[in-house]
C-alpha cells in the first residue's frame, strides 16, 4: 500500500499528459499530408467521425472477418494435404508402373541404317554479295543438224 501513494502522483501526471495529447492539425500538400504546415497547404480535420456505435460495429465485423480469414485458411491447408497426398500416390503409381518389368519378349532391333549427309549449301565468302532473283531458266541445247548420207 505504501508504493501506491508513491505511485498514484505519477499515474496522475501521465493520465494529465494523455488527455492534453488532442489531435494534432493535419496539413494536405498536394497529393501528401503532413503535420506541418505547406505553401498552398489545406488543414483537414483528423478527428474520428464516427459514432460509439459505428467503432463498435466496426470492431465486431473486423473480429468477423479475421475469423472468418482464419476458417478459410485452415480449410485451403486442408485441401492442399489432400492434394499433395493425391499427388504423391499419383507419383509412386507412375514410378511402381515405370519400374515394373515388361512379361513381353522383347522384339529383336531392326538393323540402324545411317541417315543420308545432307547437300551442304555453298557458302559465298565472307565480303562478296552477290543478288540473285531466283533460279535462271535453264539454257536449252541447240539441236545439231543431221547431215544425210550419199
Amino acid at each position: 500500500m505504501k508504493s501506491f501513494k508513491y505511485l498514484a502522483p505519477v499515474f496522475l501526471a501521465l493520465l494529465l499528459a494523455c488527455l492534453g495529447a488532442n489531435a494534432q492539425q493535419v496539413y494536405r500538400c498536394g497529393s501528401s499530408y503532413s503535420q506541418s504546415p505547406c505553401p498552398d497547404g489545406v488543414a483537414v480535420s483528423a478527428d474520428d467521425p464516427r459514432t460509439d456505435a459505428q467503432r463498435a460495429a466496426a470492431k465486431q465485423a473486423l473480429s468477423q472477418d479475421k475469423a472468418l480469414a482464419k476458417q478459410l485458411e485452415a480449410s485451403r491447408h486442408k485441401e492442399e494435404a489432400q492434394a499433395l497426398a493425391l499427388d504423391r500416390a499419383a507419383l509412386a503409381r507412375a514410378k511402381a508402373a515405370h519400374n515394373k518389368p515388361d512379361v513381353q519378349k522383347p522384339v529383336a532391333a531392326k538393323p540402324h541404317k545411317k541417315p543420308a549427309k545432307a547437300r551442304s549449301a555453298k557458302v559465298p565468302e565472307p565480303g562478296v554479295f552477290t543478288a540473285t532473283v531466283g533460279k535462271p531458266a535453264p539454257k536449252k541445247k541447240a539441236k545439231k543438224p543431221t547431215a544425210t548420207k550419199p
